[in-house]
């Protein structure tokens, strides 16, 4: 590739991560790798985990697929179940484990096999997928009576893992132990807010997504919190001027200068992945110092204020998000997340490790 604009993974720095999600949680570890593992490839990071952790999970069946035809041999947990009973053979061939959360799946995997054995999701709270703590306690009764199929683990997903009020998540726990122990099978609550953030939160499962890739559900810095930043996009410097008080830069003209301004061009845009919302004064990173972007990002540029940086020249190396520039920072001054960054990526990467 010529273009400048470019995305670089260090594998290294996804074991560091998981590593830390072993030592804060204990117990079995599914990583999360859905939608191309947030952005950073799936089956990149699938075989770069495959020693350290005891599952993975997808969202779908072309995710699973795709990883077991990879060559992975792991556990691979879909975490939304079956949209149809006409998955359920793959599912079989495959040997994927499915999420039931409504009736109909039940039904769908009891008519198929009772040997292979599913997670069953409790909703205690978040009300976007399970079953109600009456409607889990009937299921469970029922399937054990008739030795319909094996159910392996429950799971729940807590609607505010990431809050550091523990009243917060006191109620859905509490649900959750009390269905989970007369169940008498293992339980997966912790995602990675709840592994960083709850120590009481912790089961036989943790789910680490997030945390896997460097980043810290509350936008913290990396380093405070012992993660290690995963991705890198970076780009260069394509053009340099200077513009006078008054004169304005890019489209719509959202930035104007109260003072001599020297502009660099960046090539990177909303089609390297790079946030459309991103403000005036959204941090990047060029010559050891974080600069001010100026103007509305563009498809395929973005403008930088460098009149303090003399140093900047055509060529000079930019980072849009990595080491030096958190990525949940970025996201905050374009109004969104980090995990919608990481995943809308989509420039071949480079694998540094």
């Amino acid at each position: 590739m010529t273009r400048p604009a470019k995305i670089s993974i260090n594998s290294n720095n996804i074991i560091q991560n998981c590593k830390l999600a072993r030592q804060l949680h204990g117990g079995k570890l599914l990583a999360v790798v859905k939608a191309n593992a947030y952005g950073h490839g799936d089956l990149l990071v699938a075989r770069q985990l495959a020693e350290y952790v005891e599952g993975f999970a997808v969202a779908c069946l072309e995710e699973a697929v795709v990883l077991r035809e990879g060559g992975i041999t792991h556990p691979i947990v879909l975490l939304e179940g079956p949209f149809s009973a006409l998955e359920i053979p793959d599912y079989l061939h495959y040997q994927l484990t499915p999420v039931i959360h409504h009736i109909d799946q039940y039904a769908w995997w009891s008519e198929a096999t009772s040997s292979q054995g599913i997670w069953l999701k409790f909703d205690t709270g978040m009300h976007r997928l399970g079953f109600q703590e009456k409607e889990i306690n009937e299921l469970f009764r029922n399937n054990k009576a008739q030795n319909s199929i094996r159910i392996d683990v429950l799971m729940t997903h807590f609607a505010n893992a990431d809050s550091i009020d523990p009243q917060l998540v006191h109620l859905p726990m509490e649900r959750f132990k009390r269905v989970l122990s007369e169940m008498g099978i293992e339980g997966s609550i912790a995602n990675s807010a709840a592994i960083m953030l709850h120590s009481q939160l912790r089961s036989n499962w943790a789910r680490p997504g997030l945390m896997l890739y460097g980043v810290d559900p509350l936008g913290r810095a990396a380093s405070e919190v012992g993660l290690k930043p995963v991705m890198k996009l970076t780009s260069e410097v394509i053009a340099l001027r200077w513009i006078d008080v008054g004169e304005s830069v890019g489209y719509g003209s959202t930035f104007t200068a109260s003072q001599p301004t020297r502009v660099a061009t960046i090539a990177c845009g909303y089609a390297d992945g790079y946030p459309r919302t991103a403000k005036n004064g959204t941090p990047v990173w060029i010559n050891g110092k974080k600069l001010p972007l100026i103007g509305r990002v563009s498809m395929d540029m973005i403008t930088v204020d460098v009149t303090q940086q003399a140093d900047v020249q055509l060529g000079s190396q930019v980072e849009l998000w990595g080491d030096n520039i958190n990525v949940a920072e970025v996201a905050h001054c374009s109004g969104t997340l980090a995990y919608e960054l990481l995943c809308h990526t989509h420039r071949p990467a480079r694998i540094n490790s």
